[in-house]
């Protein structure tokens, strides 16, 4: 699972979209887990199917993107690879879970995130957007991250790091 914040509210139908251009080789559903826990044409779920929600956040990052049915294997390189996605093609800042490229341990309050083309590495400890209580995420240096890639059924392409 993969778990992105975003600097703004936005419409299901954009964040459908980019996942689709993104995984065409798998079906987009939307779950609706803040009022009605329906997935969104659920009928046609099938092992290509990847579901979303978004999650409202109190914190600087007001809606969390949380996606499920993708491979469990490389889960942070993906959400790297999305959050960097959805931050240029939306013009906004995205945070999500950060590791050392090649490192099979990383902390839970490492994080990146891409603001204008840019990677920088943050700390979300003790903050709202990680804890729900707290400070804002800070920013600790910029860095120049690994460009994954993905297939189109969001596995990772070996040699792309």
């Amino acid at each position: 699972m993969e778990q992105i914040g975003i600097d703004r509210h936005i419409n299901k139908d954009v964040i459908k979209g980019i996942l689709s251009d993104t995984f065409k080789g798998c079906k987009i559903h939307y779950f609706d887990q803040g009022n009605t826990w329906e997935i969104e044409d659920a009928k046609q779920l099938d092992d290509y199917s990847i579901c979303f929600s978004l999650i409202k956040n109190e914190s600087e990052f007001p809606i969390m993107i949380e996606i499920a049915g993708t491979p469990d294997k490389n889960a942070l390189e993906r959400g790297q690879y999305l959050a960097k996605i959805i931050s240029d093609k939306l013009n906004c800042k995205t945070i999500t879970d950060y590791k050392e490229p090649h490192e099979s341990l990383y902390c839970p309050s490492d994080s990146v995130i891409f603001d204008k083309g840019h990677s920088y590495f943050a700390d979300d400890s003790n903050t709202i957007w990680a804890d729900g209580e707290g400070d804002e995420v800070k920013i600790v240096k910029e860095i120049f991250l690994v460009n994954y890639k993905f297939d189109d059924k969001a596995n990772l392409i070996n040699g792309s790091s």
